[in-house]
């Protein structure tokens, strides 16, 4: 069986996202990785280092509308050659422990099933997590399979779907895949969600009202907040309940060691550690 990843990057160190630690993690796993460059393009160093990865250059737009999420994933998803496509975002990541149970887990899915599930465990701060619940992030690599809108329910235009038509929204030049969620396999297998973990309060209070003006374009709804103060409010608000809520603790170990070095080095201006003063 051959795996392939595919994930997205725009200017991952502007954004301080752990970029390298992760794609070095998805090149010990996957047979190739297909990262979509929405940012400046990256000529040198490790994207360009390593056999395993391609590189798909697609400008990422600072105002972005939720239709770029499938335009870019599709994108990536064109040039992946693997049976199986695992979906990360470069601020996921897999325990190195369950690498092989992977391998087996996708190689021994039933016929029956397109899609498989991993169990998303989100990083609040101060030491705790939580689960979210088994995410269809991996897919086979078939045709009429790609990223688009579920019609049997809401999605957030990120999983893969069984095409059947497309849709045009007014004031876009991306045609949106439609069509039917895949039937699904449980895995039962972890992965990581850092999401804010290592970013500051700075830069996040920036990229969340961004956030929330993508939202309030797609969806006509300030669900977010209305404002860099609001949206900020929302999402320190928001924080705090899933850290109240979130039941598990972890370990050092309990990372995966492509990232360990950099949760020994957390310090107060990152999220992670004490939620900038939220304990």
């Amino acid at each position: 069986m051959k795996l392939s990843i595919l994930t997205t990057i725009t200017n991952p160190d502007e954004r301080q996202d752990k970029w390298i630690q992760a794609l070095s993690c998805y090149c010990d796993l996957a047979d190739e990785v297909v990262v979509v460059n929405g940012g400046i393009p990256i000529s040198v160093g490790f994207l360009f280092q390593h056999p395993k990865i391609k590189v798909v250059d697609l400008a990422w737009p600072y105002e972005w509308n939720w239709l770029e999420l499938p335009k870019h994933l599709n994108a990536g998803r064109e040039k992946c050659t693997g049976d199986w496509i695992l979906k990360l975002d470069i601020d996921q990541f897999v325990h190195e422990d369950d690498f092989e149970a992977i391998r087996k887990k996708l190689s021994e899915c039933p016929a029956v099933c397109q899609s498989a599930t991993f169990q998303k465990m989100s990083l609040t701060y101060g030491g705790r997590y939580f689960q979210k619940g088994g995410q269809p992030i991996a897919f086979k690599n078939e045709e009429g399979i790609v990223i688009g809108k579920d019609l049997d329910k809401e999605t957030d235009l990120c999983f893969a779907i069984k095409q059947e038509s497309v849709i045009q929204r007014r004031g876009s030049d991306y045609a949106l895949p439609v069509g039917l969620g895949l039937s699904e396999y449980k895995t039962g297998i972890s992965y990581w969600n850092y999401d804010y973990f290592f970013k500051t309060k700075e830069f996040t209070k920036k990229e969340f009202w961004r956030f929330s003006k993508a939202y309030h374009a797609y969806f006509d709804n300030w669900r977010f907040g209305e404002g860099e103060e609001a949206s900020f409010k929302v999402f320190m608000d928001l924080q705090k309940s899933r850290f109240e809520n979130a039941p598990y603790l972890y370990g050092l170990n309990d990372h995966s060691k492509y990232i360990r070095e950099e949760v020994k080095r957390l310090s107060k201006e990152q999220f992670g550690l004490y939620g900038w003063g939220l304990i």
